[in-house]
């Protein structure tokens, strides 16, 4: 069994446009919201018409704005106001220089405002992956906890040759795992986008084989966005994937649920 999860939902406009086509006319049955971006209610509002589309919560503390004010996370964002890039939050985090407290509150707030924007963010991930960062991980386990959570995403690696990215998501799923204990999530994780070269839809198809529950994740979009998207280029490649025909059809009905039951 799969779920397939497109991330990324409010980062722009052609990104949201290419989820619901992946969604109507391919694959996916999952996404995630970005409520730290300027469309997360337009996203909320595309999303919330597709009745067999589930929407979930993509954590963000590496590149939007908080939900909470920015002078009461201090420890998160820079002189901007704005969260810190990936390096520099990864820096902070080795210092000690990130306040679990104010982790804990703006994650406290991304949901509620996921919440009030009409999804149930029952479902957890996040941007870059942060959530699991095992100093990251222990705070946002706990607010899994209190919030009613009932998936975060895990990244342990199935029996692929492994490339960086998924040995290093690998050994921070590794070091989360006693925070998450007794919250649902995946038995083996696929980051599609991180895939060089990209995988063929045949080889997609074939992960529908492997034991156990997996998800895979992609990044869908359309030509059309800013430049600051670093994965702009790669978004037009995963949408042609997940809306193949052929792997569609070799997946079938059944192969692809949701990550939380309806």
């Amino acid at each position: 069994m799969l779920v397939v999860t497109a991330d990324d939902l409010g980062y722009s406009e052609a990104v949201d446009g290419a989820i619901i086509q992946a969604h109507r006319e391919g694959i996916v049955r999952s996404t995630s919201l970005l409520v730290t971006f300027p469309r997360a209610a337009d996203a909320a509002e595309l999303a919330r018409v597709e009745h067999r589309l589930e929407v979930g919560l993509h954590l963000d503390i590496v590149e939007g704005t908080p939900v909470t004010d920015p002078a009461a996370v201090g420890s998160l964002v820079g002189a901007d106001g704005r969260f810190v890039g990936l390096v520099d939050l990864g820096l902070r985090l080795a210092t000690g220089r990130v306040r679990a407290s104010e982790l804990a509150a703006e994650v406290r707030a991304q949901v509620a405002r996921a919440r009030a924007l009409g999804t149930p963010a029952l479902a957890w991930d996040s941007h870059r992956h942060v959530h699991l960062f095992p100093l990251v991980a222990r705070v946002v386990a706990a607010v899994a906890k209190e919030e009613g959570a009932r998936w975060v995403r895990r990244a342990t690696p199935p029996g692929w040759p492994l490339a960086w990215k998924a040995g290093l998501l690998g050994a921070a799923t590794a070091g989360s795992r006693p925070f998450l204990r007794g919250i649902p999530g995946s038995d083996w994780y696929v980051d599609l986008t991180s895939r060089r070269p990209p995988p063929a839809p045949s080889d997609v198809a074939l992960l529908a084989a492997l034991p156990g529950l997996g998800e895979l994740s992609a990044h869908p979009g359309a030509p059309g966005d800013d430049g600051r998207d670093p994965l702009a280029a790669r978004r037009p490649l995963d949408l042609a994937l997940l809306t193949d025909p052929l792997l569609r059809t070799a997946l079938g009905g059944d192969a692809v649920r949701w990550r939380v039951p309806a």
